[in-house]
């Protein structure tokens, strides 16, 4: 029997229509995370340094009054270079790097140009800061690296080599970082743009900071230490880097906190900071994080917020398909009654010509037996 076609209702169609509305907005939602997530340079170490998607990102965030100094970090990474060979996990060709890492330690310093003097905000740096945090140069600028031979040079941000010298093409200028006897001229290595944007300033970003290597803010200005580690490294299955450096830092777990950077905005962590919502901002550790870190968690939440508008947007079109599956249930042209009587015809004709198939055979013998003995008859005379 066939069924006539059947042509959605004006209920119907307003519901096709408001399904599409949620599916489009959902697109759009997805669309503007992703765009968020690729926002976030400083959390996108890993894919910068393994594309194949083997290492892992790992920042440790340590509490005031710890005291880590650069020989402390020196000592965690000989365990987990020897951790890292126990566990046979090896570099993937003899002069490839087996991590990359980074340290900074935020403080405020005193710099002078011939024209003016400030007092800014210093982030003291070493390891491979920059990789980790690529901060956009202005033209003529460069990076300095804790290989450099003279670790004399500073990186300015544009409001404060503005400051200083009512210009932003000043690398390569002589700047006198300290104040008093104990100051000392060093050079400058480059300007960056300031990190603007409603997150990053209400994350604590500055409008005047200075990057320079820790060793000179630790002799010329002020910091309370180092309170950032980071590190890149093999993550051969889930939770492998995290872990390797939990357990070998050798900090209690109410003086460090340890993040996942790599993982942070996945679906499954996204999901886990909604099941914290309200309560993931209450930290009964002494710990300052960085801007940075203080961006990405604000990040976080939101992302959170919009992974759930996303999933309730499509609870509504899947609703809907649900409707028009069971309508089409019951328009189908067949019922399970009549595969089950189909499939039983066709067994019972198969056994039919069985049947007939065999009695054939029977039919057919004795005459094959007779006409075989009068042929061995004839061959006998």
């Amino acid at each position: 029997m066939k069924h006539p076609i059947r042509f959605p209702s004006g209920k119907e169609r307003i519901l096709l229509i408001a399904a599409s509305v949620c599916l489009f907005t959902a697109g759009i939602l997805a669309f503007l995370s992703a765009v968020i997530r690729g926002g976030q340079p400083s959390q996108q170490m890993a894919q910068r340094w393994d594309q194949e998607g083997g290492s892992a990102q790992i920042s440790c965030f340590f509490s005031n009054g710890l005291e880590i100094t650069p020989d402390t970090l020196r000592g965690f990474e000989y365990t987990l270079k020897s951790q890292l060979q126990e566990a046979s996990v090896e570099a993937p060709s003899e002069n490839a790097r087996l991590w990359s890492s980074a340290y900074s330690a935020r403080g405020q310093i005193t710099l002078s140009s011939g024209l003016s003097s400030v007092d800014t905000v210093a982030y003291g740096v070493g390891g491979d800061y920059f990789p980790f945090h690529p901060l956009t140069l202005k033209p003529g600028s460069m990076y300095f690296g804790s290989d450099d031979m003279m670790q004399d040079r500073v990186i300015l941000d544009q409001n404060t080599a503005w400051q200083l010298f009512g210009s932003y093409d000043i690398a390569g200028q002589p700047i006198t970082i300290g104040s008093g006897p104990d100051s000392h001229i060093g050079v400058v290595a480059g300007v960056i743009e300031s990190e603007t944007g409603f997150m990053n300033e209400k994350a604590g970003a500055a409008a005047g900071t200075v990057y320079l290597p820790y060793e000179m803010l630790n002799t010329y200005g002020r910091h309370s230490g180092i309170n950032t580690y980071e590190i890149v490294m093999p993550n051969p299955i889930t939770g492998f880097a995290k872990g390797m450096v939990e357990d070998h830092i050798g900090f209690e777990e109410e003086e460090i906190q340890v993040v996942e950077n790599s993982k942070r905005f996945s679906f499954l962590n996204l999901l886990s900071v909604l099941g914290q919502f309200g309560t993931r901002s209450m930290n009964s550790k002494a710990i300052i994080y960085p801007y940075w870190e203080n961006a990405a968690r604000g990040w976080e939440d939101i992302l959170s917020i919009l992974l759930a508008v996303q999933m309730l947007l499509l609870v509504f079109p899947a609703a809907v398909l649900i409707h028009w599956i069971r309508i089409g249930w019951k328009a189908r042209p067949f019922h399970f009654s009549d595969v089950k009587n189909w499939l039983a015809d066709q067994q019972e004709a198969h056994w039919a010509r069985q049947a007939k198939r065999k009695a054939r055979l029977e039919t057919e013998k004795p005459k094959e037996k007779r006409e075989w003995k009068m042929k061995k008859g004839r061959n006998k005379e």
